[in-house]
Order: C-alpha cells, then sequence, then structure tokens
C-alpha cells in the first residue's frame, strides 16, 4: 500500500463504554481481534465487580479497621532524616508511608520505596553525570507518558519518532539498543566511591530535602471517609486506585505513569484544643494488596465464569498476549549483574522487580524487588557487588520465590498474592522460564476500568489532629515533631 493510499484510506477507533477511543491504528489487523479478547476477559469479572459493588467503603473500614484493633498508619516528618525515613519503613515493614510537616500539623505527600530509588538514581547521577548520548535519547524517549485510556495504566513512556527518522530508515530498535549499551557504559563507569558519596548523600539529607530534589509525585492518596460514605469498593479501586499518577523523568529515566498503590482514609474531629477546629485524624491505610486479600477471602462468591480461568486466558499467561496486556512484562537480570545495576534498570523501566535467571531465557531462580532497596541502601559494598550475593546473604529473612504456570486458575494466583503476602507472583512456563509476573495491580486493572471521579486527592487543607498520633508506630520511638 502507497503511502498515498494510507492518507486516504480511514483510521476505525473502536471505542469502550465511555466513548473513549482504544486504539487508533491503521492497517493493524490484529486490533479487531485485540479488543474482542479484551472484552472477553473484562465481561469474565463481572462477579469480582458485583463482589466490590457490594460492600460499601464505609463497611470495609469499620470490619477490617474497627476501633477496637485500629493502629494508625506509619507517619514521617520531613525534618527526619532519609537514613531515618527508611529506618523506620524497614522495622516496620512497609513500603510507604505519609509525610507530615516538622510541626506535625499538615499532611503533604507521601514517602515510598520507589522513592527512595528515585533518590539514590539522581544522587548517583550527580555523581557522575551521564553523558550527552544517554539525555539526548532519553528526552527522545519521554514524550507523553503511555496512559491507556479504558484499560489501565501501561507504565513505559513511548517515544516519539520523528519523520526525518522514518525518511531516513533509522531503525528505532537500533537506536533504543544503542541507548541500553549507553547507559551500560556509563553504569560501568560508576566507581565505588561514586556510590559510596551518593548512598552518603541520600542517607544525610532531610525527607523535604529529599522530596525537593526530586520533585517527588505521590505514590498515594488521602480519601475522605465522609466523601466515600456511600462509596462501594469498586469505587475505591476506580477512582482511588486505578487513576494514574505522572512521575517526572531524570537525565536517564523518561517520565512514566502508573496506578496510585495506596489511599489513606481518615475523618473530621474537632480539636478541643483548638477552637473546635475540624482536623484530619488519619486512621488507615489500604492497599491493592488489601483489595486483593479481600477478593480472595470472598472469592466463593465468584461465578465459574471467573473460577474457572486459566491465566492464559485471563491475558496473565503467554508471550503472546504481551502486545494486548503488556503492563507486566517480565524484565530479567543475571546472577552476576552488579546490585546498583539492577535497581538503576528498575528506575529507568518502571519495573518495581526484575526476575534472576541463570541465562538468557533461562530459569527463574530469584527475584529482587524495589522493596529491597531498604536494606541494600545501608550496604554500599553490596550495591558494588553481584545480586547473587545480596540475595543470599538475604535468604534467611526473604519470602522465597512464588511460582505458578500458565494453565493455573485465576483463584491460584490470588491466594499466591494473599497467602504469602507478596506482590509478585511469577508465572513460568514448564522448562521454568519466566513468561509474566502478575501483581495486584494486574488483578484490578483486569477487574475494573479506571473513573473519572475524583474519590480522592494528594493533599488537603486540613490540618492533622493530635488524635491521629496515638499509638503510632513513629511516635512509639521518637517524637514525630
Amino acid at each position: 500500500m502507497s503511502i498515498e493510499e494510507r492518507k486516504q484510506k480511514p483510521t476505525k477507533l473502536l471505542e469502550d463504554e465511555l466513548g473513549r477511543p482504544l486504539h487508533a491504528l491503521q492497517d493493524d489487523s490484529l486490533a479487531a481481534a485485540e479488543e474482542t479478547f479484551r472484552r472477553d476477559v473484562f465481561a469474565s469479572f463481572e462477579s469480582g465487580r458485583k463482589l466490590l459493588g457490594s460492600h460499601r467503603v464505609e463497611d470495609y473500614l469499620d470490619e477490617y479497621y474497627g476501633e477496637s484493633d485500629r493502629t494508625p498508619p506509619l507517619m514521617l516528618a520531613d525534618t527526619l532524616s532519609m537514613s531515618e525515613c527508611i529506618e523506620f519503613m524497614r522495622a516496620f515493614n512497609v513500603s510507604s508511608a505519609p509525610v507530615l510537616t516538622g510541626d506535625a500539623k499538615t499532611f503533604i505527600g507521601w514517602c515510598s520505596v520507589f522513592d527512595i530509588l528515585r533518590d539514590v538514581a539522581a544522587a548517583i547521577q550527580r555523581a557522575k553525570p551521564p553523558g550527552r548520548e544517554i539525555v539526548r535519547e532519553t528526552a527522545a524517549l519521554t514524550g507523553q507518558p503511555h496512559v491507556h485510556s479504558a484499560w489501565g495504566v501501561l507504565r513505559h513512556a513511548f517515544r516519539t519518532v520523528t519523520s526525518a527518522e522514518r525518511l531516513s530508515g533509522e531503525s528505532v530498535e537500533r537506536r533504543e539498543v544503542e541507548l541500553d549499551n549507553h547507559r551500560r557504559e556509563w553504569l560501568s563507569s560508576i566507581s565505588p566511591e561514586d556510590v559510596k558519596n551518593a548512598i552518603d548523600e541520600v542517607l544525610n539529607m532531610t525527607l523535604k530535602e529529599a522530596r525537593r530534589k526530586t520533585h517527588s509525585e505521590e505514590d498515594g492518596r488521602m480519601v475522605s471517609r465522609v466523601a466515600a460514605a456511600d462509596a462501594d469498593l469498586l469505587e475505591l479501586v476506580r477512582s482511588g486506585f486505578l487513576r494514574h499518577i505522572v512521575t517526572a523523568g531524570d537525565f536517564i529515566a523518561p517520565r512514566q505513569a502508573h496506578v496510585c498503590h495506596r489511599v489513606c482514609t481518615y475523618s473530621l474531629k474537632p480539636d478541643d484544643k483548638d477552637e473546635m477546629k475540624e482536623k484530619m485524624v488519619v486512621e488507615a491505610l489500604v492497599s491493592q494488596a488489601d483489595i486483593v486479600q479481600f477478593l480472595y477471602d470472598n472469592s466463593d462468591s465468584f461465578d465459574d465464569a471467573l473460577k474457572r480461568r486459566n491465566l492464559t486466558s485471563l491475558g496473565l499467561g503467554a508471550r503472546k498476549s504481551h502486545r494486548v496486556f503488556p503492563d507486566s512484562d517480565v524484565m530479567c537480570v543475571f546472577p552476576e549483574t552488579r546490585l546498583l545495576d539492577a535497581f538503576v534498570m528498575m528506575h529507568v523501566t518502571g519495573h518495581s522487580c526484575l526476575g534472576v535467571v541463570d541465562e538468557p531465557r533461562g530459569k527463574l531462580i530469584d527475584v529482587l524487588s524495589v522493596s529491597d532497596i531498604r536494606e541494600a541502601v545501608f550496604d554500599v559494598d553490596a550495591l558494588c557487588d553481584t545480586v547473587e550475593r545480596y540475595l543470599k546473604s538475604r535468604a534467611l529473612t526473604r519470602i522465597p520465590l512464588v511460582t505458578l504456570t500458565e494453565d493455573a486458575d485465576f483463584i491460584d494466583v490470588l491466594g499466591a498474592l494473599a497467602k504469602n503476602s507478596i506482590h509478585h507472583v511469577f508465572v513460568v512456563d514448564l522448562e521454568g522460564s519466566p513468561l509474566r509476573v502478575v501483581t495486584p495491580t494486574d488483578v484490578l486493572t483486569r477487574l475494573a476500568l479506571p473513573s473519572a471521579r475524583k474519590l480522592g486527592w494528594r493533599f488537603d487543607s486540613y490540618e492533622v489532629h493530635p488524635d491521629t498520633f496515638e499509638n503510632n508506630p513513629a511516635t512509639m520511638i521518637r517524637p514525630i515533631a
């Protein structure tokens, strides 16, 4: 087909129920089949949506976060050093925590393991600036973050291919390989001394300084129990978790879009010590993993259309489904890969974990998670050593690798996530090679579509009520102010 014929041929847009185009692809014979597959997967989760839609947020919070055993989530003051913040997160085994001003009066955002990784990557770049080729090609990659209009967020940004590149016939794939090679050369030039200087800088910064330097975006939302009084769990998933957040890029990583991983609920209560002014009482932190646990606990209500579906039929198995659901492609490293390089790879790609394989397309032998940065940041020698040695040194305290084959049922993957309290379940073939990685996000994006309603928001003008700090883990160890 000539260029002129391509221009004249109308583009067929496939739209979702809200009238938003899902595809704008020309000459793509697979588009219709892919859309049919997506709709079939979505329809199979109808019983899951009914389950979430039948439970109000208020009832869920009362049941799972009752007053008798309620412990407010860990909260961090922005005057704490990053070293102290990471110690708190490690001690209480959390991957994210709300951030308050130093006087503990105002909620200002969140600190997550992704922020820690971003801080480390930024400090490394300051200690050893990347070359111009990396900066130029990364800027070309950034463009607009690739956010699917209806089926959730694709974590990777897409690059714009210019007309000059098309006319020259230059291979985009080759350029991306060259960028990867430049990145590897830069990483290999980073010495242990550079790593030490960067880590020292990060650990000695206050949380406030770190947030300012990396322009932290908040991987979480605050939800008022009053505003959500009539909302159900399905609305919490659609409006709280699946509304995407865009994070700023840097010299080596393009901008990325991702879903929200947690929401913090609060109510308003008059402060009798401050002229009865209404203030926020932060009550509970609800994560995607909590919703997965709820689904598993109530899986008896699922119909056979969902119970009997295996992972392949849900787009969570074979590689051929990656084009339709590309949100959980597996990225792997070798055991001899330097630990720092692996963490930088997660920062660049937006992946929350990396599989460890013994050879190219080989057997999966372990997993490195972004949460491991909480331990590794205190051990410069480990960062400069191999992934294999680091994982072996933490073998006794780590949760064993959990895998499933692609013929496993959906209930099996829910159980694997819930019973083991993990965020990554790898789907492997009969030889043990990784095909996909399933996360709580994958479960929620198959089950529901993002909502236009803003059930939760990241910032609020209310001050924090003193009752919030009763039995708060942070105040047990050290006063927050």
